[in-house]
């Protein structure tokens, strides 16, 4: 027979495996039945990253067991960290929010990390719903038509902050493939395609499916406005395929690594976490209903009438690409800090 010590001992390991497992316990569907996902964007609700956000938040819920609401909250600010930043330390870690962070929420975690509050190797990566190619471009009306229009005369690009993706990634054109872009800061968002329009710069850069998303109005009838004159891919895509890469026209390895590191945000384009700390079972629900809701028939139609295309990931593919770009050997960073100074 127990005797009466022990009966305490073996209770109490009862009620604390309880308090560690009970998250886990719950079926996922009893949890999420009658309660409300809620999907923070780290952007705000004019450009890319919103349209995606509320495109995503109407077919989500519907996979997710127990088919709870889902709603779409914009959170912007500090260059995408302010929610990444509030996700990782402060939201319910239950699996009841997930984020939507900018493409540049691993490198930030590198080249930006006195803002950077959070490991995104230890966020769960839910999916990601476009792995995004970054394009330098200009206006159809800029002299600028060509990489080798690039590196003969200076041309006015518009930019948002020194911190932001756009300025680092035209800065490093500028230093290892010659050209001689001019970053003209201080363009948010639509005001950026509206500087482009009204020829206050000539172009910028960004990825096709933002600019799409943001100015569906360029892209109508089959129209394409812009010259494409460099894509940050290993190989020409099919969507551009007289169109050079900068792996093509970096000079040395070296170049080569610096531009292959930058391309690791690909598969942050439009993806979606959720904090550290959710019980894995939901975790799981959740990057099962993200995969559900990519083969959406009605979410695909919402994304082609945008102009749009999906090219996803699964929360697995993506953790394993930050966990890659967050390895990247420290004397590579310091040589991109120091480059896009």
């Amino acid at each position: 027979m127990m005797n009466k010590y022990l009966k305490t001992i073996v209770g109490a390991g009862m009620v604390s495996g309880m308090s560690l497992f009970g998250g886990n316990a719950m079926a996922a569907s009893e949890f999420y039945k009658g309660n409300t996902v809620k999907i923070y964007v780290g952007a705000g609700a004019g450009g890319g990253y919103g349209f995606f956000g509320r495109a995503f938040g109407k077919f989500y819920g519907k996979y997710i067991p127990g088919k709870p609401n889902v709603i779409v909250i914009n959170k912007p600010g500090a260059g995408g960290t302010k929610m990444t930043n509030w996700a990782y330390n402060v939201a319910p870690k239950d699996g009841s929010v997930v984020g939507m962070p900018l493409m540049t929420v691993a490198t930030n975690q590198h080249l930006r990390a006195k803002k950077i509050k959070y490991d995104a190797t230890k966020l769960n990566w839910i999916g990601n719903m476009e792995r995004s190619i970054s394009l330098l471009f200009t206006w159809h009306t800029s002299k600028t038509k060509t990489i080798e229009d690039a590196r003969k005369r200076v041309t006015q690009m518009g930019g948002s902050g020194k911190s932001s993706p756009i300025y680092q990634n035209i800065i490093l054109a500028n230093r290892l493939l010659g050209t001689k872009f001019n970053v003209v800061l201080g363009y948010k968002g639509a005001d950026r395609a509206l500087a482009i329009e009204k020829g206050e710069v000539e172009g910028s850069f960004s990825t096709l499916q933002n600019f799409r998303a943001m100015t569906p109005h360029w892209f109508k009838d089959g129209r394409n406005p812009l010259n494409i004159l460099i894509q940050n891919a290993n190989e020409r895509t099919k969507e551009l395929p007289n169109v050079p890469t900068t792996i093509e026209l970096a000079k040395t390895d070296a170049d080569k690594e610096v531009f292959r590191y930058m391309m690791l945000q690909s598969l942050t384009g439009r993806s979606v976490f959720a904090p550290p700390g959710v019980p894995s079972k939901r975790v799981n629900a959740l990057r099962r209903a993200f995969d559900k809701t990519m083969k959406d028939k009605g979410f695909i139609a919402l994304i082609e009438r945008a102009n749009l295309k999906l090219t996803t990931n699964t929360g697995e593919e993506v953790t394993k690409a930050v966990n890659k770009l967050i390895s990247t050997p420290p004397e590579v960073v310091k040589r991109i800090k120091k480059l896009i100074k």
